[in-house]
């Protein structure tokens, strides 16, 4: 299982109730969840194979943004 760390700028539970009909379409995703206690509001993902795009893309959809969280050692999560 791998998983990635996206930015977001989802701020309260209702925006989270906005994103997660979003984010549960992509049956790609075993699992995902957001750190609302993280400044970043970090949306972690978990599956076999992750296409960024389209994690990116549902929230968008959703109305709010997203993008791939770089870790202190500079690669992409």
């Amino acid at each position: 299982m791998k998983k990635a760390v996206y930015k977001t700028n989802i701020n309260c539970g209702m925006c989270l109730s906005t994103v997660t009909p979003f984010l549960n379409e992509l049956k790609e995703l075993s699992e995902w969840s957001v750190d609302m206690s993280s400044k970043d509001r970090l949306l972690t993902v978990e599956a076999e194979n992750i296409d960024s795009d389209l994690v990116i893309q549902a929230v968008k959809q959703a109305g709010f943004k997203a993008e791939k969280k770089k870790s202190v050692f500079g690669k992409l999560f």
